[in-house]
């Protein structure tokens, strides 16, 4: 099955779900401040309009503003909402750079308000993108004041470095900034002793693939596995190999997924899995397929099983998170009630017919 068109793709923008998580949660946390800055632009560009400035730099500044607020708005609505996003927001700093050209203040003060789409990318994206975006924004706004200006290296060359400087300082401490709350974020989302995505994570994510679902029409399966008689591994060998179980398991359980399907850790030995855009059938065969890869080896030396439930939305249901992980649950326990170490898939028609 290909990858459902919007659900999220690993990409040089985010390369992995906690990459994802950020850049979405740091998009809507931006969005007002980024409301309000704009509308600042827009009283700052009044002048021009009202006392007949060139409408050649007003009309790019104005187009800027709108483009980008546009964008991001939408961005989490779309398809690959980083890569939108970054083009809203270095289509902005251009935007600006053109206007401040056209209108003849290329070497002004207001050249500094290519930071704000620096400052944007900075908490936004990781920092390969940031060099990248930083290394764009030097170039073009430097480039800017040097064709308004062609002999001002050597007349005033400070119109140019500061600028620069300013650039490079203003995403240097973003930076700093985005680093910190990735290692906050990494402790706050991720399961110490697996790796995997904790139920916090699992939060966040839950509304988005809810629109998802209910913009799209496309399926969504859930999985819901277990550890047989693990308490006996505890009781029986140590709270230390119980540990280790745990991890080896929540490897197999990695190595088995697509890139697109996303694995978390509910507590204890508990395990969900979201497939976005999977049917039923094909929610029950990686349910199937996750549980013989656990008892295909021995793990820790140990004959370890798991009993797992799916479920999956119907054609026309919208994806309700709670409801459909009570279903994958409840199929869970019919598991472990038929002998565990078996998968068992919510019957749709039955399902169906008790929503009704």
């Amino acid at each position: 099955m290909a990858p459902p068109a919007t659900t999220f793709r690993r990409s040089w923008f985010c390369r992995d779900e906690l990459e994802h998580q950020r850049f979405l949660d740091m998009n809507a946390r931006l969005l007002p401040v980024n409301t309000k800055v704009m509308a600042l632009v827009m009283v700052a560009v009044a002048p021009a309009i009202f006392f007949g400035g060139d409408l050649r730099s007003v009309g790019p500044a104005v187009f800027g503003v709108i483009f980008f607020g546009a964008l991001q708005r939408a961005a989490s609505r779309l398809p690959n909402p980083q890569i939108i996003c970054f083009i809203g927001l270095i289509g902005a700093l251009t935007c600006i750079v053109v206007a401040l050209y056209f209108y003849g203040a290329a070497d002004s003060a207001g050249m500094a308000l290519v930071t704000w789409p620096i400052a944007g990318i900075a908490g936004r994206y990781a920092r390969r993108v940031l060099i990248v975006a930083t290394g764009y924004t030097c170039v073009i706004a430097a480039g800017a004041i040097m064709i308004a200006e062609p002999g001002i290296l050597t007349t005033d060359p400070l119109h140019v470095t500061l600028i620069v400087a300013a650039i490079i300082a203003a995403a240097s401490v973003g930076a700093v900034l985005r680093d910190s709350d990735i290692d906050n974020r990494g402790a706050a989302i991720l399961d110490p002793l697996t790796g995997m995505l904790n139920r916090h994570a699992l939060n966040n994510r839950i509304p988005e693939i809810e629109e998802q679902s209910r913009l799209t029409g496309r399926p969504v399966g859930v999985i819901v596995a277990d550890l047989d008689h693990f308490k006996s591994v505890n009781d029986n060998h140590g709270h230390n190999m119980g540990d280790a179980v745990l991890r080896d398991v929540a490897y197999v359980l990695r190595r088995e997924l697509r890139a697109y399907d996303l694995a978390y850790r509910m507590g204890g030995e508990e395990f969900a899995v979201l497939l976005p855009g999977g049917s039923i059938v094909e929610t029950g065969a990686m349910a199937e397929r996750l549980r013989a890869a656990v008892a295909a080896e021995p793990i820790q030396g140990l004959e370890i099983h798991i009993s797992v439930g799916a479920a999956c939305t119907a054609p026309g249901e919208d994806f309700e998170w709670k409801s459909l992980f009570e279903r994958a649950d409840a199929a869970l326990y019919e598991a472990k009630r038929g002998g565990r170490n078996r998968v068992v898939v919510e019957d749709h028609a039955a399902a169906s017919a008790a929503a009704a």
